[in-house]
């Protein structure tokens, strides 16, 4: 398929997105702060296996705190769909344990890769509303056999945190101040935090931080005003911290049409920008 015509799609959920690029990409080195799935809708990725040998497949789930690199995960013959899973959500464990392992945090074969891939071609040229994407997705990124299962127990601790670090994320909070409000020190909090999450606090507070970032961006925001309300002691941190996490500049224009197009969910934009006006549905 030609997607010369097409503009890459970029859809904000309260807790996750999803973007469908329209052309071939390669992965930087770099430590996933969310779980991902990858989906190729066009082209193969191809996966390095613990025993050294080579698969090529059409979906990669990535477990959050896994080291990614072109050596490990090749997408640069594939043009990729990412999913960012909620991290709190069952989505990453009922996936994994219906997926082939690749290596460390690595599983390939979506059990509907198929439905998956014709799904994302379908979201990508038609472009439905941002709750129409949603449910179509979902629908089929979790098969009815995997619905409701309970395979993880998160920590009660953490979950509070997880949702302090959400609420906070724009405000300069410390570690100190989240232990405390579960009555854990600060070493105990990092630890447990990065046996639950995969990545330390510090790290997965910085991922909230840029998500606001990019969402402010997606709205018509200035770089400028995106870092400042999305906590960034200046643009220049900012711009640093998204190029070593997403890959480019803020400054480049690939958040607006014709680069990208862009649909936020009604909640986020009352969350975070109430007074923006911004394709929702």
């Amino acid at each position: 398929m030609n997607f010369g015509t097409i503009s890459p799609k970029l859809y904000i959920w309260k807790n996750s997105r999803l973007y469908i690029a329209t052309k071939q990409n390669t992965f930087r080195k770099y430590t996933l702060a969310w779980s991902q799935i990858l989906v190729s809708i066009q082209g193969y990725i191809h996966l390095r296996m613990s025993d050294g040998s080579e698969v090529k497949t059409k979906s990669c789930l990535i477990k959050a705190g896994t080291v990614v690199n072109e050596e490990c995960i090749d997408i640069k013959s594939a043009v990729v769909a990412i999913y960012y899973i909620n991290p709190i959500s069952q989505d990453y464990w009922a996936l994994e344990s219906h997926m082939l392992q690749a290596s460390a945090g690595v599983s390939f074969n979506h059990p509907e890769e198929n439905d998956l891939v014709s799904t994302l071609h379908s979201i990508l040229t038609n472009s439905p509303t941002v709750s129409t994407a949603f449910a179509v997705f979902r629908d089929v990124l979790i098969p009815p056999s995997l619905r409701g299962l309970v395979i993880k127990e998160y920590d009660s601790r953490i979950l509070a945190t997880l949702q302090s670090i959400k609420q906070n994320a724009s405000k300069k909070c410390s570690v100190k101040q989240y232990a405390d409000d579960v009555y854990l020190s600060e070493s105990r909090l990092k630890k447990l935090f990065k046996e639950e999450i995969g990545i330390p606090l510090t790290k997965y507070r910085l991922q909230c931080r840029l998500s606001v970032g990019v969402t402010l961006l997606a709205a018509g925001y200035s770089v400028t005003d995106a870092a400042y309300h999305s906590g960034f002691s200046s643009t220049a941190h900012f711009s640093t911290c998204f190029s070593d996490m997403i890959g480019v500049q803020p400054s480049t224009p690939f958040l607006k049409p014709p680069f990208l197009t862009s649909f936020i969910d009604q909640d986020v934009l009352n969350e975070l920008v109430p007074n923006k006006v911004c394709q929702s549905g």
